[in-house]
């Protein structure tokens, strides 16, 4: 199972971007970010510039939006990301299924994008593929909540944390990744390296 950092809550930019940072480097596979409608590219592009490998995962709200101008909006972004762009989109299903098809080199209606997304196909997910939790400051119930989403098969889960991103990168993407995480090794690493609030 693949951890998301929640990031759209963040209302600094300059928070995100330092948080997405972290993320980044403590081995958390993506980070999750909105804007306000219609800008929610630009919002991830803002954060693509200020990392190199985490995965970009725009939340967009695709009701009031022609659905090639938003497919056009999220190639430009899967190039400037270098290939690093996922997309939760809100809105009606006609429309991501003609986004989908669309950010996969696919045509409709005639129309073909240009730019094409940098990767073969940017993966397209409703809300509800996602599931999303708030993570407890308490280590042994974020342990309980994480070996319940991978123990279900969940491919991504979108988490919420308040502490350090350090801190749950130590404790929860081994556990998200394996079922045979030896939490010791993390207790350990709090006793060896403490993380500072």
């Amino acid at each position: 199972m693949r951890l998301l950092l929640d990031l759209r809550n963040v209302s600094e930019r300059a928070e995100r971007e330092q948080l997405a940072r972290e993320a980044e480097e403590h081995g958390i596979w993506g980070v999750v970010v909105t804007g306000p409608q219609g800008a929610e590219c630009v919002e991830a592009s803002a954060i693509a510039t200020a990392t190199r490998h985490v995965i970009i995962v725009v939340d967009v709200d695709g009701n009031d939006v022609h659905p090639t101008t938003l497919a056009e909006e999220i190639s430009v972004l899967d190039q400037i990301t270098k290939r690093r762009t996922m997309v939760i989109f809100r809105g009606p299903s006609t429309s991501k299924t003609s986004i989908a098809a669309l950010l996969s080199g696919l045509p409709v209606d005639g129309v073909i994008l240009s730019p094409p997304p940098a990767q073969a196909s940017i993966p397209v997910h409703s809300p509800v593929d996602i599931p999303e939790t708030n993570l407890s400051e308490d280590l042994t119930q974020l342990a309980a909540i994480v070996d319940q989403y991978r123990d279900s098969q969940t491919a991504f889960l979108i988490v919420s944390w308040e502490r350090s991103v350090k801190e749950l990168a130590r404790h929860a993407l081994g556990r998200a990744a394996s079922t045979d995480f030896p939490q010791m090794v993390a207790d350990m690493a709090d006793q060896i390296d403490p993380i500072d609030q």
